[in-house]
């Protein structure tokens, strides 16, 4: 007797599906969006997720005519939710002269938790090891200093999966907006704003702020900076 259970089908392809069925050139917004796939937590991640298989959405960043809640599907690509598998994309590479550059940036040290190149970490025979990444590697990825991040091996494993699970944006907002100062959240948006870490009691705030695609950090910052002006 033949298996009649249902196939079980990913986030992404669910998103997808919504999306194919909306169709290209189609403006919608994140409630409809989430209500277009029941089910999915975080469906606007996944759906940010998809322009790495060619699918082009556009927000009010890449729109002006755009409301902040609303977006736009340009480009359909790879159909995921058809069966199709994506071309594996060549890997971007940081040339050398540009890592140097952010290694000097961030005076060789890691911007997360802030080692030095071959210090030992405390209570430990382990030297930190730094490396260049990527903080938003969707093709085609920018290599500008601005996308660039000095990492040891112990915060780059938590940033690749290999650590701790990746932050939620909601989860990172609540905490910053919690934190019991206004000094606090003020020296908090600052650091935001010079991406550059300090060692205090809002660094892991800012750490799990920066390990947030690129978008979900301006959005991040735009509402710390509007609970400042409501403490105001």
């Amino acid at each position: 007797m033949a298996d009649k259970r249902p196939v079980r089908r990913s986030s992404k392809v669910k998103v997808a599906e919504f999306l194919a069925d909306i169709g290209e050139g189609s403006v919608f917004t994140k409630l409809q969006l989430f209500e277009g796939v029941p089910g999915v937590a975080q469906a606007d991640r996944r759906m940010r997720d998809l322009r790495e298989l060619g699918w082009k959405i556009d927000n009010y960043k890449t729109d002006p005519r755009l409301q902040p809640d609303e977006y736009r599907l340009t480009e359909i690509g790879t159909r995921i939710d058809l069966g199709e598998q994506p071309t594996e994309a060549p890997r971007p590479r940081i040339p050398a002269a540009r890592r140097r550059e952010a290694l000097d940036r961030a005076g060789s040290a890691c911007q997360t938790c802030g080692m030095r190149a071959g210090e030992l970490y405390p209570g430990e025979d382990q030297r930190a090891v730094l490396s260049v990444h990527f903080i938003d590697a969707t093709p085609p990825a920018d290599t500008e200093l601005s996308n660039l991040r000095v990492e040891c091996q112990r915060c780059n494993a938590g940033l690749r999966g290999g650590g701790a699970a990746l932050p939620a944006p909601e989860d990172v907002l609540t905490r910053a907006i919690g934190l019991s100062s206004r000094e606090e959240k003020r020296r908090l948006y600052r650091l935001m704003q010079s991406g550059r870490p300090e060692r205090d009691d809002v660094d892991l705030i800012f750490a799990e702020w920066l390990r947030l695609g690129r978008d979900e950090r301006v959005d991040v910052m735009l509402k710390l900076a509007g609970a400042l002006i409501e403490d105001d």
